[in-house]
C-alpha cells in the first residue's frame, strides 16, 4: 500500500467530521454526499494513481481526480455504516471497490472505464446501476480508448498488459449498457438521490465516461459534487445536473449508480 502520513491524519480527521454531523442512520449514498462534502476544497490531481513498478494500492486523501473522489467517498462511506474506524479496514474497502472481482492482480485488475467500474461492483454487491429505472436506453459503443492512446499510458509499453486491458475493452464494447440521454435527465431529477454515483458519458471515440461524481440535491434540484479540472478542487455545480451537461455537447447523458446497503460486521 502507498500512502503518507498525512493521508492518515486527513482519513482520522473525516472520520471524526462525520460522526459530529451526527449521521448515525444516513444510508451509504447519503453518507457518500456528506463525505463530499467533507471533501469540497480538495485540491485536483490526475494521475494520482499512477506510479513506476508494480500495481500497487494507492491511498491519496490530499489531491483527487473526479474517479478517486468517488471511490473514496464511498469507501469511507462504506466502513462508516459498517461500523468500523480503522484505516487498513478503509484501505481494503477502497482495494475491493477498485479492483475487478476484488482483486489487485496488476495493472489490467484496475477497473479504468468507470462503466465496466459499475458492471463490476454491481455484481460484487456493492452498487446498484439503476440507469435504466431513471428512464435509460440502451447502448452498445465500442471502447477503445487507452489502447489506442497507449502512450498516455505508460504500462501499455509492456506487451502483455497491453494484451490484457484489450481483452478487457472487447468485452465492454459486446456489453449493452442503459444510458439516460442528456435530454430526459431534468425530468428524472426527482428519482435520483443524495450520494447517488453520476458518471457522465461522453461522444469521444472510443471511451464511454469523460467524468464523474455524487448527486447533492440543492433547493430541490440535483448538483454534481466532483473534482473539477477547471476549478481545479473538488467543488459542487453552481448549475443543476441537467444545465452541467447541456454545457458541453462532447456530454452525451450519464449512467447512475446507487450504493447498496452493508450491514455492520
Amino acid at each position: 500500500m502507498v500512502c503518507t502520513p498525512r493521508d492518515r491524519r486527513i482519513f482520522a480527521s473525516l472520520l471524526e467530521t462525520v460522526h459530529r454531523r451526527n449521521v448515525p442512520g444516513h444510508s451509504v449514498g447519503k453518507l457518500a454526499a456528506e463525505i463530499g462534502t467533507c471533501l469540497l476544497e480538495t485540491p485536483y490531481a490526475a494521475g494520482t494513481l499512477e506510479r513506476r513498478g508494480p500495481e500497487e494500492l494507492v491511498v491519496n486523501l490530499r489531491r483527487m481526480d473526479c474517479f478517486t473522489l468517488v471511490e473514496n467517498a464511498l469507501a469511507l462511506a462504506r466502513l462508516i455504516r459498517s461500523g468500523k474506524s480503522a484505516f487498513e479496514d478503509y484501505a481494503a474497502e477502497l482495494g475491493q471497490i477498485r479492483y475487478r472481482q476484488r482483486r489487485l492482480a496488476g495493472y489490467a485488475s484496475r477497473l479504468h472505464y468507470f462503466s465496466d467500474w459499475i458492471f463490476d461492483n454491481q455484481r460484487k454487491g456493492i452498487v446498484q446501476d439503476i440507469t435504466r429505472l431513471l428512464g435509460g436506453q440502451p447502448s452498445l459503443k465500442k471502447i477503445g480508448f487507452m489502447t489506442r492512446n497507449a502512450d498516455r499510458y505508460p504500462p501499455l509499453g509492456n506487451p502483455h498488459i497491453f494484451r490484457q486491458v484489450r481483452e478487457q475493452e472487447k468485452k465492454m464494447s459486446r456489453r449493452t449498457r442503459c444510458l439516460l440521454p442528456k435530454g430526459f435527465v431534468k425530468q428524472a431529477d426527482g428519482r435520483i438521490a443524495d450520494g447517488d454515483l453520476i458518471a457522465v458519458t461522453t461522444s469521444t471515440e472510443g471511451l464511454d465516461v469523460m467524468h464523474a461524481g455524487l448527486a447533492v440535491r440543492i433547493r430541490g434540484r440535483i448538483h454534481l459534487l466532483h473534482a473539477s479540472v477547471a476549478a481545479r478542487k473538488v467543488v459542487i455545480s453552481q448549475e443543476t445536473l441537467d444545465r452541467y451537461l447541456a454545457g458541453s455537447a462532447n456530454r452525451t447523458g450519464i449512467l447512475v449508480a446507487r450504493a447498496v446497503e452493508c450491514t455492520r460486521d
